[in-house]
């Protein structure tokens, strides 16, 4: 094709993917800033193929091209937008175009037209593959090859030569080059290509670049293991004949067509519906045809809908898509209409006809389910009864035309017919006396259906701070449960939802995990599509990833707050362990926490607690404790210290002020909520002691005691991973219950204040950028208690995206997944 000096080569040698001067159309190529979207032409050709129902691997793939496709509607639209993608850059490019996308070479004739059309000369190169090598391609993929197989990937390789032969010999000068040299002479055929394109003059080192990319040694041919047809044997002989000017016909042989031909499934199909959910599976990938349009409905006119009441917003959602332009003029009537049928009248009177395939259509489908055996029969005598089907699920629609209905995939890209454009959809009136809502707020960020009680808490707590970030949050908790009796609600219901997505700075759609699906499937009609919000997100995050002011934990290094020392006790001996007790709030359960270190079997311990300045009475039981368990004398102890800091700082700050105080080497971390079993410290402390000096960490499995009314955790153990830098990159798996070296504590600079929580996950990675390791000690020495009142539920469960971003920037050989934008 040449306009400026500019030429497009139709079949140059895709399998190739040789470099040369110009711009290149390749399916896998990236767009160069500037040039044509090359992967727009490819995506229209495929699409097109697949609307002609030509479109391999299917079985029709391997068939002629149907009578008259150049004039078929599917292909009219394509070229239509072929012809603007074409024409916007055909007098800005200078270098050749090389289309290497082998859906060209069925499509020629198109590109005949369009390149004559532009006045674009067309050049030809058609590179034929040894039939043996294309056969022998597909039995590598697939062990099961049936004689049906082989005959449709022969009957493929003689349309995909003679078809251009024809289409081009008298239209467009060719040359016919020999695939296989460029393995056997590789620089032989280099300098033919460029004799046969006198525009490419390459430098010396791109001719070696392209000699270069020539690899002998990765070609797959087993040639000898295929039986071809003799005709396919000969043509192959003939095309490498330079001087042949007589071609067969371009249809394949009678007795290759034959040994190809699919036998009719239809029948059988409908008999054993049980079948069809295999049947989907397998299909469940392949595209479907699409109906290119536009269609003409008659003035009075039945539509149905299959699996979604028409009461509700899903089929509206879809009707909108179906490529009837005139939709929108359309009204229900509302004296004949049920839940999965609308009548639809002319609003005018006059509704001009024009074709499905020539007609205008009286009775039409949406269909979106795939009924149990028990309902088959039913099913199906229903869609026998329509002139016209849509789905949205292309495998679906393979099912429904492999059974010989007239069915079509509903492509949620269509252009809008207006059926949502309409006054009973648009209508703010109506909009407020069938639903009770107001017309959608314009930039704010939607929420619909309930978030939950955290989300609820949040944004209540949001409110009380002056409006802070609900001001510009509208939630509609109560959107699943709107009631809606007639089509007429379902469509004003649709006709919302439609204008809140376009208005919205973001709708945000809340649904059970088990129903994003069926949701998922019909919001992709919505333009532009929600937000599916599966992960917790507090209304500041949502409105910050909304603003792209991302919201970050706060981490400080924050030294220990002035203390108290309510209690101290030691003797002569040196302690081997510590065991170190973080308390704030928790008077309630410390005695158990207590109880449970002075029933250790390890002698020779110290116990550190320290008050993060409670409000309640926690520090006077522990020191009531510590008191009469000296007067016991039946204890481990060679040392208890209780100290309060005079003002609170955190956990981070309260171990921090245990490790300082502690003087055993080996101190083990325990929270005022949970429990150590006896054998805890000692067993730990064994592994601590035949250690390297690298070993910071000894880490034992705990027990999970969930409290009552606690459905949401499951947890046995709370995490059974040894500590392996890998596991942490992606998520905390070691719980703080540990016993920590203190010299590592120190090196390290201490535990980090992480707001909102994750001190200990961020302790552990300290430590690991430092060059310490962790083990696991392989027995069960601890229970943690998960209850509604821990910091992890309260605090750290609504702010993981903040933190895992605070973690990902401190470390950033972290890989953590809510860390991500």
């Amino acid at each position: 094709m040449h306009a400026s000096g500019t030429s497009l080569l139709g079949g140059l040698l895709h399998r190739l993917g040789l470099h040369l001067p110009g711009e290149q159309i390749n399916a896998e190529a990236h767009k160069p800033v500037g040039c044509l979207e090359w992967s727009a032409v490819v995506d229209l050709q495929e699409r097109l193929l697949i609307d002609l129902e030509r479109w391999w691997p299917s079985h029709q793939g391997c068939l002629p091209m149907p009578e008259g496709w150049l004039s078929h509607s599917a292909t009219l639209a394509a070229r239509k937008q072929l012809f603007r993608l074409l024409h916007q850059q055909v007098t800005l490019q200078q270098s050749p175009w090389f289309i290497k996308d082998p859906r060209t070479s069925r499509l020629l004739p198109l590109w005949i037209e369009l390149a004559a059309e532009l006045s674009i000369p067309l050049r030809l190169i058609l590179a034929v593959r040894d039939p043996a090598e294309v056969v022998s391609s597909l039995l590598h993929r697939d062990a099961d090859i049936t004689g049906m197989d082989l005959a449709r990937a022969q009957q493929l390789w003689w349309l995909h030569n003679l078809e251009v032969i024809h289409a081009a010999k008298e239209a467009v000068p060719f040359s016919v080059v020999d695939f296989g040299r460029w393995f056997s002479q590789p620089e032989a055929q280099l300098e033919q290509l460029f004799a046969l394109i006198p525009d490419l003059k390459p430098s010396e080192d791109q001719r070696c670049q392209a000699l270069a990319l020539i690899r002998p040694e990765l070609r797959r041919i087993n040639a000898t293991a295929v039986s071809l047809h003799w005709r396919v044997r000969r043509l192959h002989r003939q095309l490498l004949d330079h001087g042949r000017r007589r071609w067969p016909a371009a249809e394949p042989p009678r007795s290759l067509q034959q040994a190809a031909a699919k036998p009719p499934a239809s029948l059988a199909l409908a008999a054993d519906p049980a079948s069809w959910l295999q049947w989907y599976g397998i299909w469940k990938h392949y595209p479907a045809r699409s109906c290119a349009g536009p269609i003409a409905l008659t003035a009075d006119v039945l539509i149905n809908s299959c699996g979604f009441s028409f009461n509700d917003w899903q089929p509206h959602l879809w009707l909108q898509k179906v490529p009837c332009p005139e939709m929108g003029h359309r009204a229900i009537q509302a004296d004949a209409d049920q839940p999965h049928q609308i009548r639809l009248g002319s609003a005018n009177g006059n509704w001009p006809e024009g074709p499905v395939e020539g007609k205008a259509l009286e009775r039409i489908a949406l269909n979106f389910e795939l009924p149990p055996p028990e309902r088959a029969d039913h099913w199906l005598t229903h869609l026998r009864g329509q002139h016209a089907i849509w789905d949205p699920d292309p495998a679906r629609v393979c099912l429904l035309r492999a059974l010989e209905l007239p069915a079509y995939w509903l492509d949620p890209d269509n252009v809008v017919n207006g059926w949502l454009q309409q006054s009973g959809a648009v209508d703010p009136g109506g909009w407020a006396s069938l639903l009770g809502l107001a017309s959608p707020s314009a930039d704010h960020v939607l929420v619909l259906g309930p978030a939950g009680p955290e989300w609820d808490r949040a944004l209540a707590e949001d409110a009380r701070q002056i409006g802070r970030f609900s001001a510009s949050i509208d939630y509609l908790p109560g959107w699943p449960e709107l009631i809606s009796k007639t089509p007429a609600t379902g469509l004003a219901k649709a006709g919302w939802l439609s204008n809140a997505a376009a208005a919205s700075s973001q709708l945000v759609w809340m649904q059970p995990a088990d129903q994003h699906e069926p949701a998922l499937n019909a919001l992709s009609a919505l333009a532009p599509p929600p937000m599916f919000m599966e992960e917790p997100l507090t209304p500041a995050e949502l409105i910050a990833q909304q603003t792209g002011k991302n919201i970050f934990a706060l981490a400080e290094d924050r030294a220990s707050p002035a203390s108290e020392v309510l209690y101290s006790w030691e003797v002569s001996h040196s302690p081997q362990a510590a065991v170190v007790v973080s308390l704030f709030n928790y008077g309630a359960c410390i005695l158990t926490a207590l109880e449970s270190v002075a029933a250790q079997s390890q002698q020779n311990l110290e116990l550190i607690v320290i008050d993060d300045a409670s409000s309640d009475n926690g520090s006077m039981v522990v020191k009531a404790w510590m008191a009469d368990l000296v007067a016991a004398e039946a204890h481990p102890f060679v040392r208890l210290v209780l100290l309060r800091h005079c003002s609170n700082a955190g956990l981070a700050a309260a171990r921090n002020t245990g490790f300082a105080a502690a003087k055993a080497p080996w101190c083990f971390v325990l929270d005022a909520d949970n429990a150590i079993f006896p054998e805890a410290v000692r067993a730990c402390f064994a592994l601590a002691n035949k250690g390297s000096d690298d070993l910071a960490v000894v880490h034992p499995l705990l027990a999970v005691e969930v409290e009552p009314g606690r459905p949401d955790d499951q947890r046995s153990l709370v995490s059974t991973a040894a500590w392996q830098r890998e596991r942490l990159c992606r998520g905390n798996v070691v719980d703080a219950m540990a016993m920590v070296r203190r010299s590592a504590w120190q090196s390290v600079g201490g535990y980090t204040h992480i707001e909102g929580g994750w001190e200990d996950y961020d302790f552990w990675c300290k430590l690991i950028d430092a060059g310490f390791y962790g083990l696991q000690c392989p027995q069960v020495l601890g229970v943690y208690r998960s209850h509604s009142e821990s910091m992890s539920h309260t605090v750290t469960n609504s702010s993981w995206r903040a933190l895992s971003r605070t973690l990902q920037a401190r470390h950033p050989w972290l890989q953590l997944p809510l860390a991500q934008p």
